[in-house]
């Protein structure tokens, strides 16, 4: 059925008010009812096309204004309310489309001012107290449809910038002196509800956001105070809707949720401890890959822990992550184009971990030796054809698969200035191996290197002093389970205090060694914890537990030495490899790298929860203030099924106190989109807060009543 657009003038507000609330609802406690109420609204028409509703303190006057973009007017509408509702419209031109706009204090005069994107990405600053503009930086995010989210990230007194777009996210301090910007980093796809707020009350400001999927759908990144922040820590919320800012009862600041398969209602804070430890998110900075990177684990800086190094073949970059206090600290580093193969050893057996890389796109095998900078540049290793994997020998120097133009392929030993020394014939390789496993997982003389051709298989090569060349014979260097298995799908382990390998299949994983003849020899298999659904990729860590992902599930289960299982959530992305990292394990695709930690840690909690009143009931937007003016906070919703607001109570509990319709609607199973947007502040100056929200093309201001 149409819905109807007429507003409710505020004679019929009280009536109407009752009748939803007996036909639809619980009745609400008569004396909860009478701490809410309203003035207004006062209507005021702007025009079809607005959005973007914020309130700012835009002439410098102290008292707030109801700020829309008017895009179809290139302006930005500024709605004045006096003590008696009265509402003036002022405008800002934009000067054609715009991006974006937010305001802020940037410039330190302490008035705000407003910050705005032109339709090339360029930003501008709009003095209050001037009248005049200037442009200051090109974002680098494109010029359509840019969030722009103010707050102080450097502790300076002057506010910084979070600009988003589909082309990524960056943030910017000292805008109006010498502007820093943070480098451009890609964002989830269907996120939504951006937040910047103090969320562990640190005193420093975090980013939040929702990803719109079933589990491991918040996304928090916490503050440092300097103009940097940590890793994206990744926590589940049951059919996690929206998020906003929330005062809770003993006046710190929380975070409120729509969530769950009912739309409720719940107040959360933030604990240091008590749960389990968030899983931390790097992103990778232009990631431009649909199949894994190449990456090595190891202690490259020689202070005592693993750190990971990562390869971005398209972007002529490495990724160093230095494990520093507790988490990784990123830098890239220039390096040869197209590196397809990464390890780290004792290249010259100085006592120092160093790097070696792979480029068949420029031909070239090279190392970085761990003496120097993390920055320098890697140094060339003689090489025969073109190298395709390599690895550090356990007793120095680099053993390298290479191929030749016509795809013959050979494994060689070689090491800085020295010539190269070919171990063994492989024949022809249909596709190039990107990682090579060196140990002794055989039975004869020597170590054995393995590594899978891609539509192919396993294939082991026993290598033997290098004094002469070994044919291989590809039949009978591997069994039929490891045939079209994935790169991520074979790993080192060790079983009966021996270096072993391991195939992880959809069924089941298998340990095994190679015998004197050749043949592979299973040593044992298991079929992963009850309930996994599929096998994807699996892992040993070193206090004997073992770890399996379940790609189809999207968890990642721990089994104990003892054999008991604990599951963990993990995001739906294509993980490619798996490797442990201490007592954590490391996840790793083109997107990025989570890690998965297991024991307590920082963790979100519950103060309180409201159940929506009926199962109709359509929440999807929230803001928090006091509407009572009893010095608590309250919460104000828009319910699409009313159509309208529903004031929640605040303190230890949330009780609905009431319901405003905000125009008429016949019943309906579905959800109205209007009112579409919402915000809160006193407006007419009265030092209670207001509620302005925008419905089709009008400005309503719902004034507390003194």
């Amino acid at each position: 059925m149409p819905v109807s657009t007429t507003l409710l003038p505020p004679s019929l507000l009280g009536l109407l008010t009752a009748i939803a609330t007996a036909q639809s609802a619980p009745p609400i406690p008569v004396e909860l009812r009478a701490r809410f109420g309203f003035e207004g609204p006062s209507i005021t028409k702007i025009g079809d096309g607005i959005d973007d509703l914020t309130v700012a303190d835009t002439d410098g006057d102290g008292r707030l204004e109801a700020v829309i973009a008017d895009a179809r007017r290139a302006r930005l509408a500024v709605v004045h309310v006096d003590g008696d509702g009265e509402t003036t419209v002022d405008s800002i031109p934009t000067n054609g489309q715009i991006g974006g706009y937010t305001w802020g204090d940037f410039d330190g005069d302490g008035r705000s001012d407003l910050l705005m994107t032109d339709s090339r990405g360029r930003l501008q600053l709009y003095h209050t107290a001037t009248k005049k503009s200037e442009e200051l930086l090109d974002l680098g995010l494109g010029g359509r449809g840019v969030g722009m989210y103010a707050g102080d990230l450097d502790g300076d007194g002057k506010a910084d910038l979070v600009a988003i777009s589909r082309d990524g996210m960056r943030h910017v301090t000292r805008l109006t002196t010498t502007p820093e910007l943070s480098r451009i980093e890609p964002w989830e796809e269907k996120a939504h509800s951006f937040q910047l707020m103090d969320l562990d009350a640190d005193g420093h400001l975090d980013m939040l956001y929702v990803v719109a999927t079933p589990t491991m759908n918040l996304r928090l990144r916490r503050g440092r105070g300097d103009g940097t922040f940590g890793p994206w820590q990744l926590a589940s919320i049951d059919n996690l809707r929206h998020v906003f800012p929330a005062r809770l009862a003993d006046g710190s600041e929380g975070l409120a949720t729509i969530d769950g398969p009912n739309r409720r209602v719940t107040l959360q804070k933030f604990a240091p401890t008590g749960g389990q430890a968030a899983l931390e998110w790097w992103s990778l900075p232009d990631s431009q890959a649909n199949r894994g990177l190449p990456f090595a684990v190891g202690d490259f800086d020689n202070d005592g822990d693993d750190d990971l190094v990562m390869a971005q073949p398209e972007r002529a970059q490495l990724l160093f992550f230095e494990w520093q206090n507790g988490t990784f600290v990123m830098q890239t580093v220039p390096t040869f184009a197209g590196v397809a193969s990464l390890d780290i050893g004792d290249v010259d057996q100085d006592g120092k971990l160093d790097l070696v890389l792979a480029s068949p796109e420029e031909e070239t095998l090279a190392w970085k030796s761990g003496a120097l900078p993390i920055d320098a540049f890697p140094e060339q290793i003689a090489c025969t054809d073109s190298p395709n994997a390599a690895a550090v020998a356990p007793d120095g120097g680099v053993i390298v698969l290479v191929r030749s133009e016509k795809r013959e392929g050979r494994i060689c030993r070689t090491a800085p200035g020295a010539e190269p020394i070919d171990l063994a014939d492989l024949g022809r390789l249909p596709a190039a191996p990107s990682r090579l496993l060196l140990a002794d997982v055989g039975d004869a003389p020597g170590i054995e290197a393995a590594f899978v051709v891609p539509n192919e298989g396993l294939r082991i090569v026993t290598l033997g002093d290098g004094s002469e060349a070994k044919a291989v014979d590809k039949k009978s260097s591997a069994a039929g389970f490891t045939k079209k298995m994935d790169d991520g799908a074979l790993l080192c382990c060790e079983r009966d205090g021996k270096p072993a390998l391991m195939a992880v299949r959809d069924r089941f994983v298998r340990r095994f060694r190679v015998g004197t003849d050749g043949q592979l020899e299973v040593l044992d298999q298991d079929n992963g914890p009850a309930g996994v659904t599929e096998l994807s990729l699996a892992a040993e860590l070193g206090d004997k537990s073992r770890v399996y992902l379940d790609r189809k599930a999207d968890k990642l289960i721990r089994v104990g030495s003892d054999g008991t299982p604990t599951s963990i959530d993990v995001p739906p992305m294509p993980f490619t490899h798996v490797a442990a990292h201490g007592s954590a394990v490391l996840l790793l695709g083109p997107r990025g790298v989570l890690r998965v930690p297991f024991g307590p840690g920082p963790a979100l909690q519950t103060v309180a929860i409201h159940e929506p009143p009926t199962v109709r009931t359509a929440y999807w937007h929230g803001f928090s203030g006091d509407f009572d003016s009893d010095g608590t906070a309250d919460l104000v919703l828009i319910d699409g099924q009313l159509p309208g607001l529903q004031i929640l109570a605040g303190g230890e509990t949330l009780e609905r106190a009431l319901a405003i319709p905000v125009f008429e609607a016949p019943p309906s199973e579905d959800s109205n989109p209007e009112p579409h947007d919402l915000e809160v502040g006193d407006l007419d100056g009265d030092g209670r807060t207001d509620i302005v929200i925008l419905a089709f093309d009008r400005v309503l201001v719902y004034r507390q009543q003194k």
